[in-house]
């Protein structure tokens, strides 16, 4: 009983390839549409143009017109990769994408001048497309792994696939080259070329892997950056009242608690305007953060009024953390917009506890702070004292 075996037919490897590339650069497209981001219109550029290679490619048996279906469809072929470098370049905010053409362009002339005086001699034209466009993923690769972030999903997937693409190409250059020069036996002939269609087929798959790249990175970004504007309070970039008590609730043993508020942040206000009050707050909350260890939780719970937890830190430790913010705040001056300096100082009350019952230590150093305003503010008060 003999085996079945999967036989790829050439057409309709053409076909799929040109339906596949046209039907993702219409979701590009349409992601463009929604997104408004120029990255997306690149791709589906280079998609189309992909598609339309292959579209001469599949015509060229029938119609001839070897100029167009030869070395116009090779081009266009060839330009996919050219399309996709500088997609990369476009959504990662690197300079003038447009590099990407200079660099493509040796690649692009090599193949024109070989295409055009080997019209004839499909095989060799094979070899040198295969060659050059495996070059060129395995050149995306390395520009990817030197300068582009690895750590999102969708980069680690473009990275992979064009290794493995330009592994492919390199195979069927190879490939191509053995059928061109009669190396392989009368018998071995039928298999290599049947592998000459492998590796298309191989190498669609992997360039239809890392067009959907594209559409991760981009909705992980989204995603990375509504958490971010959920979590953080905009003006400052410190935990809003919400995320502050959220990750709170992560801290076990011994902490303190500060309490801070800037003094007379009104009168700042209506005398010199609310562009410069949001400077003030920017400043404190650059002040706070300067003088903060990794693992010490920060928040803004309104207005002026900023909250932070010390784990593992102890009453005289953290005493010495609020006076040195205490001190750094009346140390700094911010220059309003008539160009006057703004001094600022700020009243901290603190207390020592369990993380356990954070809510009670909170309202301990809050009363705190509010004692240290009526001592007459710019000062430091622990919880025992204020009781």
């Amino acid at each position: 009983m003999s085996m079945l075996q999967f036989v790829p037919d050439l057409r309709t490897i053409l076909v799929m390839t040109i339906f596949v590339f046209a039907i993702q650069g219409y979701f590009l497209y349409k992601l463009y549409n929604i997104k408004r981001r120029p990255a997306f219109a690149l791709l589906a550029l280079g998609c189309a143009t992909f598609a339309l290679g292959f579209v001469g490619y599949f015509l060229r048996p029938y119609v001839g017109m070897n100029l167009i279906t030869g070395v116009a469809a090779n081009l266009m072929i060839l330009a996919y990769p050219v399309f996709l470098l500088a997609t990369l370049m476009q959504c990662h905010g690197i300079d003038r994408p447009i590099r990407a053409l200079w660099w493509g362009a040796p690649g692009l002339v090599l193949l024109a001048v070989v295409a055009w005086v080997y019209l004839d001699n499909n095989l060799l034209v094979v070899v040198v497309a295969s060659a050059i466009n495996g070059f060129y993923y395995l050149f995306i690769a390395v520009y990817v792994a030197r300068n582009l972030p690895l750590a999102e999903p969708g980069m680690r997937l473009t990275l992979v696939s064009n290794v493995l693409l330009a592994a492919v190409l390199f195979g069927r250059a190879g490939v191509a080259w053995v059928m061109l020069n009669d190396l392989a036996s009368a018998q071995a002939q039928p298999t290599v070329a049947l592998w000459l269609s492998y590796t298309l087929m191989i190498a669609l798959f992997c360039l239809s892997a890392q067009i959907y790249g594209l559409p991760l990175q981009e909705f992980t970004r989204s995603e990375r950056s509504l958490r971010h504007l959920a979590s953080v309070d905009p003006l400052t970039e410190v935990l809003n009242r919400r995320s502050f008590f959220e990750q709170a609730q992560a801290v076990s043993g011994p902490v303190s608690v500060l309490m801070l508020d800037l003094d007379r942040f009104k009168a700042i206000n209506d005398r010199f305007g609310h562009a410069t009050g949001d400077r003030v707050i920017v400043t404190f909350a650059r002040l706070l953060r300067d003088a903060l260890r990794r693992d010490d939780v920060l928040g803004r719970m309104g207005g002026e009024e900023f909250a932070i937890i010390l784990p593992g830190v102890d009453q005289s430790r953290a005493l010495e953390v609020a006076e040195r913010i205490r001190a750094a705040c009346e140390a700094e001056t911010v220059t309003a917009e008539n160009g006057f300096a703004v001094r600022l100082t700020v009243s901290i009350g603190v207390a020592e506890g369990d993380g356990a019952h954070l809510d009670a230590l909170l309202k301990q150093a809050d009363m705190a702070m509010y004692q240290a305003k009526e001592k007459g503010r710019n000062r430091v008060v622990w919880a025992g004292q204020a009781a």
